[in-house]
């Protein structure tokens, strides 16, 4: 894991501190009588159901939830914790932070000690890896001796939790969406209206160009019409594929489906961005200092829903709009991120307490304040969320034509295989193109699909 890109939650803001602990002090233990971890749930009666199908009537715990974040997401988690264990008194919480790498080295380091988070968050495509590790607990009995109503939350983010046989190794907490974001200045400036739902691939390239700007004369832009991050399939390139009609896996996941003229268009699309209508900048030009758009040097952006409040905070006076369509449809990218429970943990049954308390109605209202994710209960999603500021609604309603990330056993090979070869050849410089790098890699995807069935 540690080897996998995801610059779209590397936040240099806790860099240099791995782990900050926030909340009530102490350790994952509990009273002597807690079941070891492979046993059932510590109050699971006679008859195999979770005796508490309210709030919490379990002994007095005290566990640590890890996650990654950024400093507004550690004040807004904290606050969700709070409220937690107001309603529960009789557990504690300790929020463990950390930068989006740091974390994924530190959770394993602590699984293979066996001393890993009671309950951790888990981005939805690294779901499958780690329950095929046999290191999470199986929430299935509890959500079933409960009735724990699924369905109340968005399908797609249930998805990445459930696993072919129909297990639950974890609920969601929020999703992630990709959308366009617009700088009204730059378009104000220019007079140009704003993008809506009307627009296309041309519309967007007509625009961007003229967006695009050299005012000094260096021969490299000052203004950029579009930016996004070409690291990974979530920023962009996915929502590309899919809009051209074509996918990345086959329907039953056994095989690459990037093999094909659609898939290679919506891939080629964003290397003619960069390279050919040269409206979106050459990667290495903010590798360093990150985020064109929120540096006020891009007037678009095509990225996700968890840099709303980023922007705010950058004082950017700035739009959203749904992506534009593509040849074949509309598309865009939805990402779950969910909370699950180490299968070593001393506290089941407090950990259960908190993962089925962040995807309730008044955590998820407390994550909805974050502006950084989208809700996962249809609740909050039909009523509040939409209002709750100025291109909300844009991220809602994306959730009807959103295509899941791929989330799979073998993802972080398969995504490391093929994105190391598309930013060598593809983005990064124009060496192939992208049917021929695909091409070229297209094997090894295939093998590191077969290898992990």
């Amino acid at each position: 894991m540690a080897n996998t890109i995801f610059p779209r939650r590397s936040l240099a803001a806790l860099a240099a501190a791995l782990a900050i602990v926030l909340g009530a002090c102490g350790t994952s233990t509990t009273s002597p009588s807690a079941p070891a971890a492979s046993d059932a749930p510590a109050s699971v009666a006679p008859g195999g159901s979770p005796a508490a199908s309210g709030g919490y009537t379990g002994p007095a715990a005290s566990i640590e939830y890890s996650i990654w974040g950024d400093p507004a997401e550690i004040k807004n988690q904290q606050a969700v914790v709070e409220a937690f264990t107001a309603a529960n008194p009789t557990i504690k919480v300790n929020v463990t932070v950390s930068d989006w790498e740091p974390y994924w080295d530190k959770l394993q380091t602590g699984l293979a000690g066996g001393a890993a988070p009671d309950v951790f968050a888990m981005d939805g495509p690294l779901g499958p890896d780690y329950q095929t590790r046999d290191v999470l607990l199986d929430l299935t009995p509890y959500i079933q001796g409960e009735s724990y109503d699924l369905g109340q939350l968005d399908a797609n983010a249930v998805k990445d939790f459930t696993t072919a046989d129909g297990a639950q190794f974890g609920l969601p907490r929020d999703l992630n969406v990709i959308a366009l974001y617009y700088n009204k200045t730059m378009f104000d400036a220019a007079s140009i209206a704003y993008p809506d739902g009307t627009w296309d691939w041309a519309k967007l390239v007509e625009v961007a160009k003229q967006l695009t700007k050299d005012t000094n004369g260096d021969g490299t832009p000052d203004q950029w019409g579009v930016y996004t991050e070409t690291t990974d399939m979530e920023n962009a390139w996915s929502s590309f594929v899919w809009q051209a009609g074509g996918d990345i896996l086959s329907a039953d996941g056994t095989k690459s489906a990037l093999d094909t003229d659609q898939a290679a268009q919506g891939i080629q699309f964003l290397q003619d961005l960069i390279w050919k209508d040269k409206v979106s900048p050459d990667p290495a030009i903010f590798a360093e200092t990150g985020d064109a758009f929120e540096q006020g040097k891009a007037a678009m952006e095509i990225n996700g829903s968890w840099l709303v409040a980023t922007h705010e905070a950058a004082g950017l006076q700035f739009g959203i709009a749904p992506l534009p369509k593509g040849p074949a449809s509309q598309a865009t990218s939805v990402n779950p991120t969910g909370a699950v429970v180490y299968k070593g943990t001393k506290s089941p049954d407090a950990a259960w307490a908190l993962v089925k308390y962040l995807a309730s109605p008044v955590a998820q209202e407390k994550i909805m304040a974050l502006k950084a994710s989208v809700p996962v209960n249809k609740q909050i999603l039909s009523t509040t969320y939409a209002s709750a500021f100025d291109g909300a609604q844009v991220f809602a309603d994306a959730l009807g034509y959103a295509h899941l990330k791929p989330s799979f056993k073998g993802y972080n090979d398969f995504n490391t295989t093929l994105q190391t070869e598309l930013d060598e050849n593809v983005f990064n410089a124009p060496n192939k193109t992208a049917k021929e790098a695909i091409a070229a890699v297209n094997p090894q995807l295939n093998q590191i699909l077969a290898d992990n069935q």
